[in-house]
């Protein structure tokens, strides 16, 4: 099928976003544009899901976004849960156990999966919305943009042609050629070592914990994976090269400790270099990096593709907002000022735990093995038993009101608002984000929203796009109107992170608080968070 005739199938005349790279982040973006209705065309030069080892974790925040866009029940099928991760070393024996079990969010705190299924499920998805055309085979050439708009040349079939559109989002990976036209780079470091990847599958026993072998004579980590499948990634030593790593000897020699494993299927093997590098700008204008284009992640917290999550769920609602007329285009400039700090953040995480884990000096070892006994009898374990250590997904700056806030509750605006079992009007239980829904949300606790705001607020609020949520920790007979939406919060949660009635929060699409109230403040917050978007 030639792009003319693509184009004749579709119900649009043009495309409003054209996202290059179907990857998870890029295939998530489009599914979390098309609930919104906006067209979108997805390219990809691949022809199929790459069958490479590459993420094998997720954690909370990953999972949220997939409910978010009706996919996590079934992502969860195969995705087994994480409970611990240890750090082993040869001299000190375990020198930290940090907890990964138990939910927050309504999601477990890190699960280990296979990625081309989870792409495949996220293409599936995609099916879903008419707006959303979907090409493999397609190769990006160029760009031009200007104040009325973005040129997009493709190539399909041997046929080059120019799409229109109002953004393109780049989401071609760590090489991306859409950062490059840009005269955008990558700024950080490489590690100078590269790493042995091995899938093996066919283990009849699960394994639920993440093991870090940090010997100075070769590091190793073994990750559980899904249906029965473990992942071994080996530092290569010096001298030791590429080909001599992926030869099936040499992964036989070096899975000899493990004889269970050598009983099992190899999947997959490829040698890769980690990368610490963030670009020197995320977006701009009509076009913005998603993902590995926008930020390269070390592996060993387990964050890459949930900072690439975290990128699609950010910018998309955006987008939306200022396609649907909802909002002006100056709320994407909030884009690079929240992601990049957070994601630089995730980075430097993930820097730390890797020099904890390839530490090649005995001596070094030896120091770092005391250090870590003395750390586990001081008052600061928790901040790595406990996961303490990784970042919340927190802004200091961007598109919320930072004066707003409660005292002494954890509701402030730039955190995210947090997620508990509900009871709906028909007596069924849920998960509040399903009131939040992907729509902006004034959320009030022991007060209906639509008995606070006056008219003109009222008015402002639906020009937005916004939606009414009343949460009380008793049962009522019926809300005032039918635009609000209503939770009875049985387990009390919220009243606990409310801290009393009256108060209201504005919760954003990507569950990033927006301001947060006292009742008497509401129509002078509304008037001022309406100002962010024109």
């Amino acid at each position: 099928m030639n792009f003319d005739n693509i184009l004749n199938n579709l119900r649009f005349d043009k495309f409003e976003v054209i996202i290059v790279g179907a990857g998870p982040v890029g295939v998530l973006a489009a599914n979390l544009l098309g609930m919104k209705g906006i067209s979108v065309l997805l390219v990809d030069k691949n022809p199929e899901v790459l069958e490479i080892p590459r993420a094998i974790s997720l954690d909370q925040d990953a999972l949220r976004i997939l409910q978010a866009v009706g996919l996590s029940e079934e992502a969860m099928k195969n995705m087994p849960l994480i409970s611990c991760v240890e750090m082993i070393s040869p001299i000190g024996g375990v020198l930290a156990k940090i907890n990964s079990s138990g939910l927050v969010n309504g999601h477990p705190r890190l699960v280990s999966f296979y990625q081309p299924d989870l792409e495949r499920l996220l293409r599936k998805g995609v099916e879903r919305f008419e707006s959303v055309c979907f090409l493999t085979d397609c190769l990006y050439l160029e760009h031009s943009q200007s104040d009325l708009g973005l040129s997009v040349k493709l190539k399909y079939n041997e046929v080059v042609k120019e799409f229109s559109a109002s953004y393109l989002l780049a989401c071609d990976g760590a090489h991306s050629s859409i950062r490059t036209n840009q005269g955008w780079s990558l700024q950080g470091s490489s590690y100078k070592e590269d790493w042995l990847i091995v899938d093996i599958d066919g283990f009849s026993e699960s394994m639920e914990k993440v093991e870090f072998f940090c010997n100075p004579n070769r590091p190793i980590a073994h990750v559980p994976g899904p249906q029965g499948s473990q992942r071994w990634e080996f530092l290569l030593r010096n001298k030791e090269t590429r080909n001599e790593m992926e030869n099936p000897e040499k992964i036989a020699e070096l899975m000899k400790p493990w004889s269970k494993a050598l009983a099992g299927n190899l999947q997959r093997k490829a040698v890769y270099r980690f990368h610490a590098k963030t670009a020197n700008c995320m977006g701009k204008g009509r076009v913005y990096l998603l993902g590995d284009a926008a930020h390269l992640t070390p592996p060993f917290a387990g964050q890459g593709l949930v900072s690439g999550f975290r990128d699609a769920f950010n910018i998309s609602w955006k987008i939306a907002a200022i396609l649907n007329k909802e909002a002006s285009p100056k709320v994407l400039e909030s884009y690079d000022i929240e992601r990049r700090p957070h994601a630089k953040k995730m980075i430097r995480l993930a820097v730390f735990l890797g020099s904890i884990i390839m530490t090649r000096s005995k001596i070094a070892a030896i120091l770092r093995d005391l250090l870590f006994k003395i750390l586990l009898y001081s008052p600061l374990k928790s901040y790595l038993t406990d996961m303490r250590i990784k970042p919340l997904n927190n802004f200091n700056k961007g598109l919320f009101l930072k004066k707003e806030r409660f005292r002494n509750t954890i509701l402030y605006p730039g955190t995210t608002f947090p997620q508990a079992s509900i009871k709906l009007e028909n007596g069924t239980w849920d998960w509040s984000d399903s009131l939040l829904g992907s729509s902006l949300a004034i959320v009030g606790y022991g007060n209906d929203p639509m008995l606070v705001l006056n008219e003109e607020s009222k008015t402002i609020w639906k020009r937005l796009g916004g939606v009414m949520i009343y949460l009380s920790d008793q049962r009522i007979k019926s809300v005032v109107e039918d635009c609000t939406c209503f939770g009875e919060d049985v387990t009390f949660f919220f009243q606990n992170i409310f801290g009393k009635k009256n108060r209201f929060v504005i919760v954003r699409p990507d569950r990033i608080i927006g301001a947060a109230f006292e009742a008497e403040q509401a129509d002078e917050v509304i008037k001022k968070f309406s100002n962010l978007y024109v």
